[in-house]
């Protein structure tokens, strides 16, 4: 079969592409295409597709005749075409294990840092500054402090594990939570934690009205995607100081590589939020993890046994 990565994909081990390249006839491109024409042409061909970064344009299931699977290195599969795709009897499959342990370690790394303004001091530092007195930088802990944990998947447990193992207290939403609930949960945490993946029933479901009902004190944290989240509201939130802090790892619509976006520059301006350049899978042994499980999904694909199928 004809399997091909239109994209450069270097975090995971070169080993692992060379077992892919047994596999079939394997192409792997070394840079990220250029808008959605390069894509085409890249991909017009392949059986089977295994992409990570990039958005596939709009008309890539009319172009692409030839394809059967999408192999998505990501746990998350909102952003691909579940249903024409299933109407085309093209199966996708997801990676769901390999960055449970990075995504939820950075979660609560952005926890600890944010509540304790640790970046915010360490360019007090840089600028040759130290403290004008001793009570400076003032922070809270979060033993005791009560998360608010939206998305109880793989990531999602393992945040949990980790909160409880720093002495927090652990409320959880999942997709049989209610609206209601949802809410009340929301407004009595001190910290919420969003692990939930993009469908349209968790597009914008943190809106206004759910950024408002959030505690003075409140500090939110999303390590899942930019467009789950009003990004607006949450803006004039924290400049506002409605809450306390925010630790930030996804935005709306960032490029893998090259500048941030202006919106994602205006955030990261603000004293009391902590922004990454999406990186919480990012670690070598998630890495090493997500080839595995793209040989694991190839493999299987291959023997006519999909496994890991969102659609």
């Amino acid at each position: 079969m004809k399997i091909v990565i239109p994209e450069k994909i270097d975090v995971i081990p070169q080993k692992f592409l060379d077992e892919l390249k047994k596999l079939g006839q394997v192409k792997i491109y070394d840079n990220f295409p250029i808008g959605g024409k390069e894509i085409l042409e890249r991909i017009k061909d392949a059986e089977i597709l295994i992409v990570k970064w990039i958005y596939l344009p709009e008309n890539f299931l009319d172009i692409c005749k030839n394809l059967k699977y999408i192999v998505s290195l990501t746990s998350g599969y909102g952003h691909f075409p579940l249903k024409e795709a299933r109407s085309k009897k093209i199966v996708i499959v997801n990676s769901p294990i390999h960055n449970s342990h990075a995504v939820a370690e950075h979660t609560i790394t952005l926890m600890f840092a944010v509540a304790r303004g640790i970046f915010y001091a360490q360019e007090n530092v840089k600028k040759g500054n130290w403290k004008d007195s001793p009570y400076d930088f003032l922070g809270v802990e979060l033993a005791g402090k009560v998360l608010a944990q939206v998305g109880y998947g793989n990531i999602g447990k393992r945040v949990v594990e980790l909160a409880r193992g720093v002495g927090m207290k652990v409320a959880v939403a999942d997709s049989k939570t209610t609206d209601k609930k949802l809410d009340e949960m929301i407004s009595k945490a001190d910290f919420i934690s969003l692990n939930v993946p993009l469908t349209e029933r968790t597009e914008k479901l943190i809106d206004e009205r759910r950024i408002n009902l959030m505690k003075k004190g409140a500090y939110f944290i999303n390590t899942a995607r930019g467009d789950i989240v009003d990004q607006n509201a949450l803006y004039k939130a924290l400049a506002d100081r409605k809450i306390a802090g925010a630790g930030l790892d996804v935005f709306m619509d960032t490029p893998p590589v090259g500048k941030a976006p202006r919106e994602v520059i205006k955030l990261a301006s603000l004293k009391n939020v902590i922004v990454t350049p999406h990186l919480a899978f990012n670690t070598k042994e998630a890495g090493e993890r997500m080839g595995r499980e793209m040989l694991d999904n190839v493999k299987a694909i291959i023997k006519g046994k999909p496994i890991n199928v969102v659609n």
